[in-house]
């Protein structure tokens, strides 16, 4: 048997159905946008995170090389790279300031770091004749060996008479040996080249007998062998920062002894660097490098010795 259903409620079911149907049809487009919205907002977020990382490394290698250029400016600039504001710090070692020891420190543009060496004319590389000639290195022989060394100064140029330089004569050191002057003796004269940019550097090196210089221990110039004393002009190639300059003279000869250096280059800071220092000290340096945009942010450190070299990694959390 059949019941019969009013029009009045098939009309209010129908209805009911249909607000169901359209209820959940705003819930599906309401959850797709939302969906879409969080992707887009996720692939937002992604790109700028990978795009700061690489504005975090951008950030970090203009700081290392404004440290390499004027290692006494440690105050970085903001940068804008494309999103992201990109902003370095120098954070000093959790054991303190990076400082070499005393004995190490000297204000720049102070001069040359010499040592002093005092031969014998029984020396069997004095008083040779005929005169011998060149050779390669300083290190092939035992001129500047610690047996023959007398003291240690600072030299705050290397200008001295072409002819009549004598620094032995009237020290406590002097020996004449029967001639006029003290002679048979050498130096060797060691700085902390900065140089602003890479480039070649002009020069003017006189010497009466040998002299040698080198640029990060190579010879880059040889004039040596007993002689005359005349003059060596040219340029020497300097990389842009700190450059280790030594320089190595000697007399073996009686007759005149001379010695003369530099560079024409005012810009160039010559600093003292004693053999017994180095660049790679024990303790280290941070630079801290953020980038942040709308949506991702990025912290990098770097962690180097004072010569900007063997630096590690670290991503720090922003």
């Amino acid at each position: 048997m059949y019941k019969i259903i009013p029009n009045s409620q098939i009309g209010a079911a129908a209805l009911v159905a249909a607000m169901l149907v359209s209820a959940g049809l705003l819930s599906i487009v309401l959850s797709t946008t939302i969906i879409a919205l969080n992707n887009k907002n996720s692939l937002e977020a992604f790109t700028q995170t990978i795009n700061n990382f690489y504005s975090a490394e951008i950030g970090m290698q203009e700081s290392l090389l404004q440290i390499k250029r004027d290692p006494n400016n440690l105050i970085f600039n903001d940068l804008t790279l494309g999103q992201a504001n990109v902003s370095s710090e120098f954070v000093e070692s959790e054991n303190g300031a990076c400082n070499p020891p005393l004995e190490c420190q000297f204000v720049p543009n102070a001069g040359w770091w010499g040592e002093y060496f005092n031969w014998s004319v029984d020396h069997p590389d004095m008083q040779v004749d005929p005169y011998p000639g060149p050779t390669p290195t300083p290190m092939q022989h035992d001129w500047f060996d610690d047996i023959y060394k007398t003291h240690e100064q600072i030299d705050e140029n290397l200008i001295f008479h072409l002819t009549q330089w004598f620094p032995y004569d009237g020290t406590e050191w002097e020996d004449r040996e029967g001639f006029n002057h003290d002679y048979f003796f050498g130096q060797h004269w060691r700085a902390q080249v900065t140089a602003p940019t890479d480039g070649n550097y002009a020069f003017s090196l006189a010497s009466d007998d040998d002299s040698w210089v080198l640029v990060d221990g190579m010879v880059v110039v040889n004039n040596s062998g007993t002689h005359a004393s005349f003059t060596y002009s040219g340029n020497i190639y300097l990389s842009a920062g700190i450059n280790v300059v030594d320089l190595y003279f000697a007399e073996r000869h009686t007759v005149d002894s001379g010695f003369r250096f530099s560079f024409s280059d005012p810009n160039l800071i010559i600093t003292p660097f004693p053999e017994a220092c180095t660049q790679d000290l024990e303790c280290n340096s941070n630079i801290e490098t953020s980038a942040s945009s709308t949506k991702s942010s990025r912290k990098i450190r770097y962690t180097c010795n004072n010569n900007l070299s063997n630096c590690s990694w670290t991503e720090l959390i922003p």
